[in-house]
């Protein structure tokens, strides 16, 4: 009888000393390839309120390339420029659902622009 009282004290200083649980979300991330008039995936989800951490590569060797979302509203807007062969990323974390318009804003000085050559896609934000 007397180890009960003893145990529940134990258990108690235990869960009292014990580090806070971190309510905040995961840190997401998602490679994108970028290339010749294409983005892949040209579809990307995610969730509403997680941090996303987007990893760009162009794949390209010679042309630059952007990725490019303009959505402030929903905690979204960026613009990465990367030249051939080069690498970088973006974290952000989109506050509202919706779906939000990705491309390429590059536009050579004769010709279409790559958006219009197919460089584009959506960036959907989900629940």
């Amino acid at each position: 009888m007397t180890r009960t009282p003893c145990f529940l004290a134990l258990a108690t200083a235990a869960l009292l000393g014990a580090p806070a649980v971190s309510l905040a979300a995961a840190l997401r991330v998602i490679d994108v390839k970028i290339g010749s008039y294409y983005i892949k995936p040209d579809k990307i989800s995610v969730t509403v309120n997680q941090p996303v951490t987007l990893v760009i590569k162009n794949q390209g060797w010679l042309i630059p390339h952007d990725l490019v979302v303009k959505a402030p509203s929903a905690g979204v807007d960026f613009k990465v420029n990367l030249h051939g062969g080069q690498s970088g990323s973006v974290t952000f974390t989109p506050t509202r659902t919706g779906s939000y318009k990705m491309y390429c804003d590059k536009k050579p000085w004769f010709g279409k622009s790559h958006e219009a050559r197919g460089m584009h896609g959506v960036l959907e934000v989900v629940p």
